[in-house]
């Protein structure tokens, strides 16, 4: 379907065509034949009205491609009221209803140039001049929302809406402000009001918080340890007065100042020796004066039948193989600044190895080995000369010689006769 329709009017088509079912936007139907019946309905919609009178009164043609026919509708646009002119009922110059700066048309008011509001209670000269008069209640040109669409634009300055809660308060030039909108923490603005207020939207801390939420201390009294030292024990980063332990590739630290690692050595290859000596009799102490000399004064082991890590007394397993290939474990801690060694009473060792029936068995395989070799070559060889002496035996039966003639027998004499010889 097509139309002569004018920029100011916009037509629609919709219909089924042949499909039965609800209509869609087209204006076309494929796969038609003679005596088919197509139905479209067109929706006719003024976007704008002329600026010419004149054309307010339009005829539009709708015909399909390729017939000679089509409809004719007369288009009249409704594009003035005639409370628009004067003289008639709804129009009053210099209406009160308009502070008198205005013409009240239609029940609105229309400003003189020295005016604007919606009853011209705006005067240009309070504020600015021409079209400027549309943009002083927005914070740039890239907007088309006064006062950040939170407030109403009176005479050019923005009257920000009040809140529900009294305590909520939006503020600022352009109503661009608030002191409720702020980042929060655990569902409190800027973390309680001993953190911080909030100001424009932002938090503002209070002396010894810091972050966007005022939710991070500023000293690093609570990533030191009870007993001094580094900052989380040398094993992490204070971040807003908390320790965030790190990795390594023995194990992760953890603990409120990084001061846990299950997994990590820590003092294990110190207290190995000791325990060696005081609780197995064996390593480097393993003679009583060294032992005596190097881990009397420093703990005593106490023996368990199986070693089980406690992580709230903060307890660190230990876990060594001697010399003997034997597995030994042992845990400390420090009870009210105390070392406490706990070790497992006996050690895990593999079972002892019979070397003697091992070097015996080795010995044996290799000469059974030999032996196999040698049956195998004899075999063999046997095989080879059984097969040679029953075919020669065949050729001697096959033979087939003259009687009395021995075939190896050469006579005693030889005759040779001369060619050139005349005589007998």
């Amino acid at each position: 379907m097509k139309d002569n329709a004018t920029s100011n009017i916009k037509i629609t088509y919709h219909s089924a065509c042949l499909n039965g079912g609800p209509e869609i936007p087209t204006a076309k139907c494929d796969g038609l034949k003679v005596g088919d019946v197509v139905n479209f309905t067109a929706q006719i919609l003024v976007t704008s009205c002329p600026t010419d009178p004149r054309e307010w009164n339009q005829v539009i043609q709708i015909y399909p491609v390729g017939i000679n026919e089509s409809l004719v509708i007369d288009l009249e646009m409704l594009c003035s009221c005639p409370c628009e002119r004067p003289g008639t009922t709804g129009y009053e110059a210099h209406s009160p209803k308009c502070n008198n700066h205005g013409t009240l048309m239609c029940g609105v008011c229309e400003c003189d140039d020295m005016h604007f509001g919606h009853n011209c209670e705006c005067s240009t000269s309070d504020v600015h001049t021409g079209s400027d008069k549309d943009l002083v209640c927005r914070a740039d040109n890239t907007t088309q929302v006064d006062c950040n669409n939170r407030g109403t634009c009176l005479c050019g300055v923005c009257e920000c809406e009040k809140r529900s809660n009294p305590e909520e308060i939006i503020s600022g030039k352009f109503c661009e402000c608030d002191n409720f909108s702020c980042e929060r923490r655990k569902n409190v603005l800027c973390s309680g009001p001993d953190h911080g207020t909030c100001e424009c939207s932002h938090c503002v801390c209070k002396p010894g918080w810091t972050g966007s939420a005022c939710d991070c201390r500023e000293s690093t009294d609570t990533c030191m340890p009870p007993n001094g030292g580094e900052l989380c024990s040398g094993n992490g980063e204070c971040e807003c007065g908390v320790c965030k332990c790190k990795s390594t590739p023995e194990g992760r630290y953890s603990g409120k100042v990084c001061e846990k690692c299950p997994t990590c050595a820590g003092r294990c290859l110190e207290l190995k020796h000791c325990v060696q000596c005081q609780m197995y009799k064996t390593g480097e102490f393993k003679d009583e004066d060294k032992c005596a000399a190097n881990c009397s004064n420093t703990f005593v082991p106490i023996g368990e039948e199986k070693i089980v890590i406690d992580e709230e007394k903060d307890e660190l397993l230990c876990i060594f193989f001697d010399e003997d290939d034997c597995k030994y474990t042992f845990k400390y801690s420090e009870v009210n600044g105390k070392l406490e060694v706990h070790a497992q009473q006996e050690r895990e060792c593999p079972p002892k190895v019979f070397m003697l029936g091992i070097v015996l068995g080795v010995i044996a395989a290799i000469v059974l080995v030999g032996l196999a070799i040698l049956l195998l070559w004899k075999l063999l060889t046997t095989i080879h000369d059984r097969r040679e002496f029953a075919r020669f035996e065949k050729e001697r039966m096959n033979a087939k010689w003259d009687t009395g003639e021995n075939p190896i027998y050469k006579q005693a004499t030889s005759t040779f006769k001369n060619p050139m010889y005349a005589g007998q």
